[in-house]
């Protein structure tokens, strides 16, 4: 009568373990079927995008951001010099700057073309660095009269800042990011991954190695 007690526990003891097997084997399927799924975001390339590094890089990072966005400024002046010295120079890493602009104010929208057909036909840092050390320089008569010297000095340029390419751009990025589902600036897609808001440099070197290393 025992021995009969002991074969019942013993079986149930398999049973309890296949089920609990079954149900980490289940789990674990689940969890592998979410990382290869998980909603990866496929970034359309534009010619006026704003890149930072070699487009033969590794991995690319898509940066949807604001001159008037005070953290995607502290992006630029914290974080991205670091991202710059340790993986761009090195051909790593290419940043992909998007200027998302939703203003319909003519300044706004004006630096946005003056940025993105100076970045593709002329010397973009100067500019990137007056809009990131002062982004309302803007509304002022003196940017103004620099854009129209833009204009006046490269018909390449002045087709650009004048014509549909550029007002097209700010149209497509603007749609784009709703399609995302994106809400705010900074907002950055690094291997299909979306990571949004500011983080230190170690935060984004710790997402960098990740997908580097996958």
């Amino acid at each position: 009568m025992l021995t009969k007690k002991i074969k019942t526990i013993e079986w149930f003891a398999i049973i309890i373990s296949a089920i609990l097997f079954a149900l980490i084997l289940i789990k674990v399927y689940q969890l592998t079927v979410s990382d290869k799924n998980d909603n990866e975001i496929y970034v359309t390339v534009n010619p006026l995008d704003i890149s930072f590094g070699s487009d033969s890089a590794k991995l690319t990072i898509y940066a949807y951001a604001s001159y008037h966005c005070g953290y995607c400024r502290l992006f630029f002046s914290e974080v991205f010099p670091k991202l710059r010295e340790e993986y761009i120079a090195k051909g790593k890493v290419r940043l992909v700057l998007k200027l998302v602009e939703f203003s319909k104010n003519e300044d706004r929208l004006t630096e946005v073309k003056t940025a993105v057909c100076i970045n593709r036909y002329g010397y973009y840092e100067k500019l990137h660095e007056l809009l990131l050390t002062n982004s309302n320089v803007i509304y002022t008569d003196e940017f103004r009269d620099m854009v129209n010297h833009f204009i006046d000095s490269d018909p390449l340029v002045a087709e650009c800042i004048l014509g549909n390419e550029s007002l097209d751009y700010i149209l497509h990025t603007r749609d784009e990011f709703n399609k995302f589902g994106f809400t705010g600036t900074p907002t950055f897609v690094i291997g299909g991954k979306v990571y949004k808001g500011y983080m230190p440099y170690e935060n984004f070197r710790k997402i960098i190695q990740y997908h580097l290393n996958r």
